[in-house]
């Protein structure tokens, strides 16, 4: 009897293809959930080179020094001070210009000086060290029913890195991060330990916030929390040429408390349709939710690379996208949650090729002609192309009275740019002379483009967008007369 059990069971496979069919569908998608996702490699490699995320600007360094105490961070900026060497403050180094190391220089990894110091729970304020990832502060701060004010959309990334560049993220609320640092902790650059507050008549924090860590060490930050509310998600479809006015509405809305969009760049409806998310007070707080971690993330990538092909696989990335996001409509978040973003799907390790980050913003109410122009000025597909535009993320950024060199002059829509470009000197150079050609555009509608990223943008276009930086450039040699801290991004454009 046993025998004949094994021929029927042959038989009903024979004769059920679609069970077959079933078995290596599982099969297939078994193996692709366990292929781990490769990850960019970068930091220090042989003969002490070293670069950031992108890889694009490799440099030897003298040493890197994984910082402990602020005892020893101390002692060798006043070494530096004395033997004439330079130094590099480092983070995730998620920074794509060479922000991060200069040639020959000790570059100091921060990452391990992450301590959360104290929550001042009835003052909603945390005390943190600088190399803290917000992960690290969102973890120590959920029991307290507490979340952060202003953060970026991925928690990645440590306080100190973040507050060097002025990053944004999705609250429209609370303005520029810059704005919710209560106190910081500095080892300014002769070698002295500062803490210094908003009202500082020194004016430490105008430099060392979107400063690129070239007025000093961050030791520590306290900062400005606020409750960890629910929110109801809302998204809806849109054409681009109505979102100048939707946005007007939103803000005009208390009750919407983060937003952002996304601009199609699929051949079939480029830069002709947006979707918007926007949360929405659901006036509760939440202190039970955990902290979400990333799921799916082999799964989304396999979908981005899909998108990644350009073309009519774009079309159907872009309807996948849409279709995904009408099913969060009416789904309810915590705020810690929604600051929590993914980011290993995003991951891209093609040889030969490179994906950087360009971002531009843009007045409020340039937004519809500016979308127009870009239009006439970039291709609809770019599946032949080596410059390739994968995604762009619009969010909104409060104007900056905090900063020295500060993107938001005005309340403006920072339009966030995912693009592909090849290694080779002339693909360099192509995506150089798209990029500049943009910034004359951006610049053209009193926009202005983001610093943290490679040095596409020539010195005059720099100077153009960011007129007070013969300023910064006097602060800089007036605080730090020694040149101690220096790095690529500085040494070019200053």
């Amino acid at each position: 009897m046993r025998p004949l059990r094994i021929r029927n069971k042959k038989q009903m496979i024979h004769k059920n293809p679609w069970f077959l069919g079933m078995l290596v569908c599982v099969f297939v998608v078994s193996i692709l959930l366990n292929i781990p996702i490769e990850k960019r490699k970068y930091g220090l490699s042989k003969s002490n080179l070293t670069t950031d995320y992108t890889g694009l600007f490799p440099e030897r360094i003298d040493r890197i020094v994984k910082a402990a105490d602020r005892t020893g961070l101390q002692e060798i900026v006043k070494e530096a001070n004395e033997k004439g060497q330079h130094i590099s403050i480092a983070g995730l180094q998620h920074s794509q210009g060479g922000h991060t190391y200069f040639k020959d220089s000790v570059v100091l990894d921060m990452k391990t000086f992450n301590k959360v110091l104290e929550i001042d729970e009835q003052n909603k304020t945390v005390r943190v060290e600088s190399g803290a990832s917000w992960e690290d502060v969102q973890e120590a701060i959920q029991p307290y029913g507490l979340s952060l004010k202003v953060t970026q959309s991925q928690s990645i990334f440590t306080i100190g890195g973040s507050l060097s560049v002025n990053a944004h993220g999705r609250d429209i609320r609370f303005g520029p991060m810059a704005s919710t640092v209560k106190e910081m902790t500095l080892l300014i650059p002769t070698g002295e330990i500062k803490t210094v507050t908003r009202n500082d008549s020194e004016e430490w924090l105008k430099y060392v916030l979107g400063g690129y860590g070239l007025f000093g060490v961050i030791l520590e930050v306290t900062l400005e929390l606020t409750d960890n509310d629910v929110y109801t998600i809302h998204t809806e479809e849109l054409k681009t040429k109505e979102y100048e006015e939707y946005f007007a509405n939103v803000l005009k809305k208390d009750h919407i408390a983060m937003h952002y969009a996304r601009v199609s760049v699929a051949p079939g409806s480029f830069l002709d349709e947006m979707y918007v998310i926007d949360y929405k007070s659901a006036d509760k707080q939440d202190h039970q939710t955990p902290l979400k971690k990333e799921h799916g993330a082999r799964i989304n990538k396999l979908a981005l690379d899909i998108g990644r092909q350009g073309g009519g696989l774009e079309d159907l990335f872009w309807a996948n996208q849409k279709m995904l996001i009408n099913l969060l409509d009416g789904d309810t978040v915590t705020r810690n949650n929604a600051m929590r973003g993914n980011s290993a799907f995003m991951e891209f390790t093609e040889p030969g090729r490179v994906e950087v980050l360009q971002e531009f913003f843009i007045p409020l109410g340039q937004y519809d002609e500016y979308i127009k122009d870009l239009k006439t000025f970039l291709p609809a597909n770019d599946k032949n192309e080596d410059f390739k535009i994968h995604n762009i993320t619009v969010r909104y950024a409060a104007k900056d009275n905090y900063t020295s060199l500060h993107y938001a002059k005005e309340d403006m829509l920072g339009l966030v740019i995912l693009i592909q470009h090849g290694l080779k000197e002339k693909e360099i150079k192509n995506a150089e002379a798209i990029i500049q050609g943009w910034t004359d555009l951006t610049l053209k509608h009193g926009g202005v483009y983001y610093l943290p990223y490679y040095q596409y943008q020539t010195k005059e276009q720099f100077r153009q967008s960011y007129p007070e930086w013969k300023t910064f450039k006097e602060e800089k040699l007036k605080r730090d007369p020694n040149g101690v801290f220096r790095n690529i991004f500085y040494d070019y454009y200053f």
